[in-house]
C-alpha cells in the first residue's frame, strides 16, 4: 500500500495566517501526518562554497500525508474543491497543490519515531498502536494508528474541546459530535460514560476514518453511531444532552441555527476550531439564539465555548 503526500506551496501577506489555514483545511479531513517547511533566513558561513540552491528552501510548505486506497482520488477533488472555497477570492495568498505518492514503509519508516504517546489534556491520553503506555490514574486512553485517517488530537482546537468535554460531560449522557472528521470526540465521549453517542460528516471519506477508529478503540456500531449527511437530517428530531462541534468558526456560524434545535434545553454546546478573530462575532451570533456563554478557553490564537441551551 501507498501514502499520498499532498504539498500545498504558497505565498502570502500574512504568512502565519496562511499556515494556520491550510493546515486547518487538513486538520479537517483527519490528515495522518503534517510537515511545516519554512525557507531558510540566513546562510551558514561554512556552506559558502555550495550551491544555494542545495540547501536554501526557497518556499512555505504545508505537507500532508494521507493512506492511498479506494478514497483517495475522491479526497484529492474534494481537497482541491476546499482550497478553491477558501482561497478562491483571496488576493492575500498564492499557492500550488502537488500530489506525490510513497510505498507505505517508507512512510511509516519514517513517522514512526516522531509519533509518541502524548497527554492531551488532563485525562485523554492518545496512543500510537505501536506504543507501550500503562495509564496512571484515571487516564482515558484513545488508540490511533497513523495508517489510518485521524487526527492526533495535538492541535489545540482538538485538545481544548477534549478539556472541556472531560470538565462537562456525565457518565449517561447523550452526545453528538457535528462533522466528526476521524471520530476522536465520539471515542472520548464514549470513553467518559456518554449512554449514546452520534457523529456526523457530510464527507464519507471521515465517515469511514470514524468507523475505523471507534473499531480500533473496540467501540460497537451499537454503542456509537456515524452517519453521512446533514445534522438535521441525520438526527430526525432527537436531542441531545451534549453537542459537539470542532470546526471553523466560519462553518460553526452557518450550523448554529441547527445545532440549536438539536441541543435538550438546559443542555450544553461544545464548540471549538475559533480563530481568535472570529471570537467575538461568534459570542453575539450564541447569545443572539438566546444561548449562554458560561465558559471561553484559549490556547495560543484559539478559542473554544462552553454554551447552555435555553
Amino acid at each position: 500500500m501507498k501514502v499520498v503526500e499532498i504539498k500545498v506551496i504558497y505565498e502570502s501577506d500574512d504568512i502565519d495566517r496562511a499556515t494556520k489555514e491550510i493546515s486547518d483545511i487538513f486538520y479537517d479531513f483527519g490528515v495522518t501526518g503534517l510537515k511545516i517547511e519554512e525557507p531558510m533566513k540566513h546562510k551558514n558561513p561554512l556552506d559558502f562554497y555550495k550551491n544555494e540552491k542545495d540547501f536554501l528552501m526557497v518556499d512555505h510548505a504545508v505537507s500532508a500525508y494521507f493512506p492511498l486506497n479506494i478514497y483517495a482520488e475522491k479526497r484529492k477533488k474534494v481537497i482541491l474543491e476546499r482550497f478553491e472555497e477558501v482561497f478562491a477570492d483571496r488576493e492575500d495568498i498564492v499557492y500550488t497543490i502537488d500530489f506525490y505518492e510513497y510505498d507505505e514503509e517508507d512512510y511509516q519508516n519514517s513517522w514512526k519515531k516522531y509519533l509518541f504517546t502524548e497527554k492531551v489534556s488532563e485525562r485523554f491520553v492518545v496512543k500510537p498502536t505501536w506504543r507501550e503506555y500503562e495509564p496512571k490514574d484515571d487516564e482515558l486512553i484513545i488508540e490511533l494508528d497513523p495508517g489510518r485517517a485521524f487526527g492526533t488530537g495535538s492541535h489545540p482546537t482538538t485538545s481544548l474541546c477534549l478539556k472541556l468535554m472531560e470538565e462537562n460531560i456525565k457518565e449517561g449522557d447523550s452526545v453528538i459530535d457535528v462533522g466528526t472528521g476521524s471520530g476522536i470526540l465520539m471515542i472520548a465521549a464514549d470513553r467518559l460514560g456518554a449512554s449514546e453517542v452520534y457523529g456526523t460528516d457530510i464527507d464519507e471519506l471521515a465517515v469511514e476514518s470514524a468507523k475505523e477508529n471507534l473499531e480500533l478503540n473496540g467501540i460497537s456500531e451499537e454503542r456509537a453511531k456515524v452517519y453521512l449527511g446533514n445534522l438535521v437530517s441525520v438526527v430526525n428530531g432527537k436531542k441531545f444532552d451534549v453537542v459537539v462541534a470542532n470546526i471553523l468558526a466560519d462553518v460553526l456560524l452557518i450550523l448554529l441555527n441547527d445545532i440549536s434545535k438539536v441541543v435538550k434545553k438546559d443542555g450544553l454546546v461544545i464548540f471549538s476550531g475559533i480563530i481568535d478573530e472570529k471570537c467575538e462575532l461568534l459570542k453575539r451570533e450564541v447569545e443572539a439564539l438566546g444561548m449562554e456563554i458560561l465558559e471561553v478557553k484559549a490556547d495560543k490564537e484559539w478559542r473554544a465555548m462552553l454554551i447552555k441551551a435555553n
